[in-house]
C-alpha cells in the first residue's frame, strides 16, 4: 500500500478564547483531530531586528477537508508548531484543503 502525498501525521488544534474576571482574553488550544498532511516549505527569510536575527518560515500544508478548519488554528507535527494563516479549497470540489502557515519558533 502506498502512502500517497499525505504521509505526515499531524494534530489539528482549534483556538479557545477565555475571558478572565478582569476582562483579559486568553487564547488556548485544544486538539480537534489527527490527520495526515503534506508539508512543503514555501519561503524562508531572516532579518536583523532589535540586535538579533529573526527568521520566518512560510509553509504550504495540504490535507483532506476537516470540519471547521480555518485560519487561526494550529497544526502540530512532532515538536513543530505551525500557525494557520489562511485555508482554501483550490478546486472547490471539497477534496483537499490548501493552507498557508507560519512555523512558530520558541
Amino acid at each position: 500500500m502506498r502512502a500517497g502525498a499525505y504521509r505526515v501525521p499531524v494534530v489539528l488544534q482549534r483556538p479557545l478564547e477565555t475571558r478572565s474576571a478582569s476582562g483579559e482574553i486568553t487564547t488556548t488550544y485544544e486538539a480537534a483531530g489527527s490527520v495526515f498532511a503534506a508539508l512543503r516549505l514555501k519561503s524562508q527569510s531572516e532579518r536583523f531586528a532589535e540586535s538579533r536575527t529573526a527568521s520566518s518560515k512560510t509553509w504550504e500544508i495540504r490535507l483532506r477537508p476537516f470540519p471547521g478548519f480555518s485560519g487561526g488554528w494550529r497544526v502540530l507535527s512532532g515538536t513543530r508548531v505551525f500557525r494557520v494563516l489562511s485555508v482554501c479549497d483550490p478546486t472547490g470540489r471539497r477534496r483537499e484543503l490548501l493552507c498557508e502557515a507560519e512555523e512558530e519558533t520558541t
